[in-house]
């Protein structure tokens, strides 16, 4: 049974002990990401994740890095557009250690001058792989054409010149803004005793940080580009498709789960079975849905050979009008609702899952959310549901159609992208 409570300082506490599990997953969680960048910051809220792990007054980023190590345990963090995380994975035995580690990095980092002039090139190098990498690269660019104008829209890594031009001062800016403990979230979940675990962390966790409060950030209504495409010399052309979807906190979020798993989230899924068994014209292919606290996109990535790209828009233009016009099976929803069970009861088998998930459902419904209830969601949603959400997608609705690739002029009005 997870339990949640408050510190002093105001650092929101989750744990939730794990039976027959040898290890524990710690992990820090930050309630802001790349939406909380202003226009100067784009790619912050990531430098900031990077140089927690570059040393604090007590420890050089050698230091972190070989404390970690020598007990046999696993260290990491990420940047997302709503959050940021670190966590630490060790067997129990060294539980203390992880503590007090992050609870170091996150009130005593010192940013120092020489590491940030580094990271600055490392961040850079990241940035110039991830576009090297075309198959990551369109979904940023499907990010930024569905929400043209909003500050989700831009990529969590920033751009080069804005991290070249980036200096201490304005980075430190950023972190005293958004690491404060009423930003902040600490999960353990794993195998530990929960009286001593709390004594350790009203230990490490009983400062009050002295940092400036955050400035509020207007967010506008997004614009969604129906047509981007980015000319490079690929074999394949890398593409995804999509429109308006849900919030993260929306009631009919599980229907949708289903409706995308039996569209394009499994290997039996219509999109699998038709564009890559039957027809061959693909490898990857697969529906998805990314949810924020105030929207959300429905998206749909393929890749393909530039001469088979007009065929598998089509194909996938089709299976969706089908699922909208002539609905499931009875079975389809059930083998959807199993598949997504089990899914998350295999995950469920692990320490750092069970940790992001607390984390996860504090920051999006304020609460702890147990597998049995969400299990209680799934088992609910009818046929009708289905169609409903099905309707809320795609009824009378244009698609967006984003691509990286070589397409040498391409028109693109040939293509029927309408529901």
């Amino acid at each position: 049974m997870a339990e949640k409570y408050v510190n002093e300082n105001g650092l929101i506490i989750m744990l939730e002990p794990m039976k027959e599990v040898a290890s524990i997953s710690a992990g820090l969680w930050i309630n802001s990401g790349s939406r909380d960048e202003k226009a100067s910051e784009y790619g912050y809220a990531h430098f900031v994740e990077h140089m927690l792990f570059k040393g604090t007054a007590a420890m050089s980023a050698k230091d972190i890095a070989r404390e970690i190590d020598r007990v046999g345990g696993q260290h990491n963090a990420a940047t997302n557009r709503e959050y940021t995380c670190y966590y630490i994975n060790v067997v129990s035995d060294y539980l203390e250690l992880a503590i007090k580690i992050l609870a170091d990095m996150y009130a005593n980092s010192v940013f120092d001058p020489e590491e940030l002039g580094r990271e600055k090139n490392v961040i850079i190098e990241e940035i110039r792989m991830y576009e090297d990498t075309p198959d990551e690269f369109i979904h940023d660019i499907f990010v930024e054409s569905m929400l043209d104008g909003h500050p989700l829209s831009h990529s969590i890594l920033g751009t080069i010149e804005g991290i070249s031009g980036s200096t201490r001062e304005s980075v430190v800016n950023f972190y005293n803004e958004n690491y404060r403990e009423n930003n902040s979230i600490f999960v353990i979940a794993g195998a530990f005793n929960l009286d001593d675990t709390r004594k350790l962390i009203d230990r490490y966790f009983n400062k009050k940080s002295d940092r400036g409060q955050k400035a509020g950030l207007h967010y506008p209504q997004p614009k969604r580009l129906y047509h981007n495409h980015i000319e490079r010399d690929l074999e394949q052309i890398h593409f995804c498709l999509g429109t308006e979807g849900i919030k993260r906190n929306d009631d009919n979020r599980w229907a949708l789960y289903c409706m995308s798993t039996i569209l394009g989230g499994n290997m039996s899924s219509r999109l699998f079975q038709n564009i890559r068994e039957k027809k061959g014209i693909s490898y990857s292919i697969y529906s998805f849905h990314s949810s924020y606290s105030d929207n959300g996109i429905f998206g749909i990535y393929c890749a393909t050979s530039p001469d088979k790209f007009e065929q598998a828009v089509e194909l996938i233009m089709e299976e969706c009008r089908t699922i909208l016009k002539a609905g499931i099976l009875t079975e389809e929803l059930d083998d959807s609702k199993t598949y997504i069970k089990g899914n998350l009861a295999l995950s469920y088998e692990s320490t750092e899952v069970r940790m992001g998930q607390l984390a996860k459902n504090e920051m999006t419904y304020g609460k702890i959310i147990s597998f049995d209830e969400i299990i209680s969601e799934l088992n609910s949603i009818t046929l009708d549901d289905f169609y409903r959400i099905t309707k809320n997608i795609f009824e009378n609705k244009k698609f967006s159609l984003i691509s990286v690739g070589k397409l040498n002029g391409y028109d693109y009005t040939k293509l029927n992208l309408e529901l």
